[in-house]
């Protein structure tokens, strides 16, 4: 009698535990629809925009045609972009007012001045000038050569002439030429890198006057003629 109620309290015993673990778990459920978050619908704010018109650009005739390239703060707000004369020779042509890179042809000798205004949704803008000045070389050039100039090479490498205009007549156009240390041969450099050899050339009509090496670090000490 003893041995049958011991069996049946483990057999009770067991069920009740059985009974409890199943009662412990948790179910897997998943809902049936899920709904996104809203979507943010504000705007950024609205900053004033920062407008560039590029540098001063040099025309040599008889190329009687450029490129404005303007370019303005990274802003979402930007509506449109408006290039116009300011200054300079009546007879001109700007073909896409209203892009940030417009060809402008038909110029004659002188100094122009181009305006970019940028305008962004909230009507706010702002303004920038790019001078140009257009002219020739002189059938009997003159040239003055600065010797064993030096490189600085923070990114590009660049050799800098302040005040070139105490050196030539204000607002005369020129040409640029570098001879490297062991060559014999005077290279042209050009605006926009379109020239061989990867020199190129930027200046102001404040007087600077900067030669670019868009290659590799280089340490030499060349010569730089300008012909005007």
């Amino acid at each position: 009698m003893k041995r049958i109620n011991l069996y049946g309290l483990l057999l009770f015993s067991t069920i009740l535990i059985i009974n409890s673990s199943c009662s412990e778990e948790t179910p897997s459920t998943v809902p049936s629809t899920y709904t996104a978050p809203p979507k943010d619908t504000t705007e950024p704010p609205n900053s004033t925009p920062t407008a560039s018109a590029g540098g001063d650009i040099q025309v040599i005739l008889p190329i009687d045609f450029f490129w404005l390239s303007g370019s303005y703060s990274d802003n979402a707000l930007i509506d449109n972009f408006v290039w116009k004369k300011i200054s300079g020779p009546s007879t001109y042509v700007l073909e896409s007012p209203n892009s940030l890179r417009t060809k402008v042809s038909k110029l004659e000798k002188g100094i122009y001045e181009f305006e970019l205004t940028v305008i962004n949704k909230g009507g706010l803008t702002s303004k920038d000038t790019a001078r140009v000045i257009v002219g020739e070389i002189s059938l009997n050039p003159k040239e003055i050569i600065f010797k064993d100039m030096t490189w600085s090479c923070p990114w590009d490498c660049v050799i800098e002439i302040k005040n070139i205009y105490s050196h030539l007549p204000s607002g005369n156009v020129f040409r640029v030429y570098i001879l490297r240390d062991n060559s014999a041969d005077w290279n042209e450099a050009g605006l926009d890198s379109q020239w061989s050899d990867n020199f190129s050339y930027a200046y102001s009509l404040n007087g600077y006057l900067w030669i670019y090496y868009l290659g590799t670090h280089v340490e030499d000490t060349p010569n730089i003629k300008i012909v005007y």
